[in-house]
């Protein structure tokens, strides 16, 4: 789930364009916090060599790059007592280095930040309602974008002196908002928020520089259901739909299909990589089954491919969504498997 949506623009990033001729991509193993706490959630990327995911235990864990080595570092809960636990649940989003925030099974925001000295826990609590999938922007201000149990978009901003919640109500009237929350800052400086409708409609909630909202129907494709949408500023808006297609909205819907005629599940999110010569879209994603195998989509002017990235060995299946991480020119992709370890893909080359 979600979220910080990363703007990525590449200059021919290594590894990232669709085409055999790069050879075969390679998996390797980083392992678990522990042997025995498993990663349930989407690892999410905080700059390069940092991601931060949820254990099975609900605690929230780091895998970092110390400059010589990866390590796991184990971030705990908030404290609480037996009356009032704190569990985390899903895939965190990332404000910027050193700040993210992650929802709780009792439906509360957390954050966990750096101070310069060390990492500590800030409470968010919740705005009157259970909150999930987040998704953070740093823009004209700091803001966290959350879905409310009771359909509305809820907003968690910094007013310059301290942080307060802002209702965005529903996408339509008699229309919840459904599943994860994706956002993103553009010039302006206006902010804009993706999020599904239970009526299977993808909606756009745009928030100008006066804190002005309006929201907009962006339809579905024809013949199907938003079920989720990942978006970036620089590479597009994508969702997947509740035939397991994966669609693109720029101006009008164009779908790229099954990958095998697999039904996908989730992607990462949109990654733009542009030149002078040619602009690709490209995102990974990984489709429903009891085998399952990673698959990029790279779309390019007039086409678009799918290629089987395959799957690490010894695992069947994966818990949660990729995410990619950018180390200077290179790209690696990460995925947290059935086996409970987080599994890095890279294509040749690469350190």
């Amino acid at each position: 789930m979600l979220r910080i949506l990363p703007v990525v623009v590449l200059v021919l990033a290594v590894g990232l364009a669709a085409v055999d001729a790069q050879g075969n991509w390679q998996w390797r193993s980083h392992g678990k916090p522990k042997w025995n706490v498993k990663i349930k959630s989407a690892m999410a990327v905080m700059g390069d060599g940092k991601l931060f995911g949820v254990g099975g235990n609900n605690r929230l864990y780091e895998r970092v790059w110390t400059g010589s080595s990866w390590t796991w570092t184990d971030h705990g809960k908030p404290s609480y007592n037996i009356f009032n636990p704190t569990n985390f649940q899903e895939e965190p989003c990332v404000l910027a280095d050193g700040k993210l925030f992650a929802t709780t099974l009792q439906g509360d925001l957390y954050e966990r930040h750096w101070t310069g000295s060390q990492w500590a826990f800030g409470s968010h609590s919740n705005p009157g309602t259970d909150i999930e999938g987040c998704s953070a922007v740093r823009g004209s201000t700091d803001m966290v974008f959350l879905r409310g149990f009771d359909g509305t978009l809820r907003e968690r901003f910094w007013n310059g002196n301290a942080w307060a919640w802002r209702n965005h109500g529903r996408p339509a009237p008699g229309v919840d908002a459904f599943g994860t929350t994706s956002s993103y800052a553009i010039s302006g400086p206006t902010t804009r928020v993706f999020v599904p409708g239970r009526n299977g409609h993808l909606y756009r909630f745009t928030l100008d520089a006066a804190n002005q909202g309006s929201w907009q129907d962006l339809q579905a494709p024809p013949g199907k259901s938003v079920r989720k949408v990942h978006a970036t500023a620089s590479g597009g808006i994508f969702a997947i739909t509740d035939d397991g297609d994966v669609c693109r909205r720029s101006g009008t819907w164009t779908c790229y299909g099954k990958p095998d005629n697999k039904h996908v599940w989730d992607c990462s999110d949109p990654i733009l990589l542009d030149s002078q010569y040619i602009t690709l879209y490209t995102l990974f994603c990984v489709h429903t089954g009891s085998y399952q195998e990673l698959y990029q989509l790279t779309v390019y002017p007039g086409g678009s491919d799918w290629v089987n990235r395959g799957k690490p060995s010894g695992t069947n299946t994966f818990v949660d969504r990729p995410t990619v991480m950018f180390s200077g020119p290179h790209s690696r992709v990460f995925v947290p498997a059935n086996d409970g370890k987080v599994y890095e893909l890279y294509p040749p080359g690469q350190p």
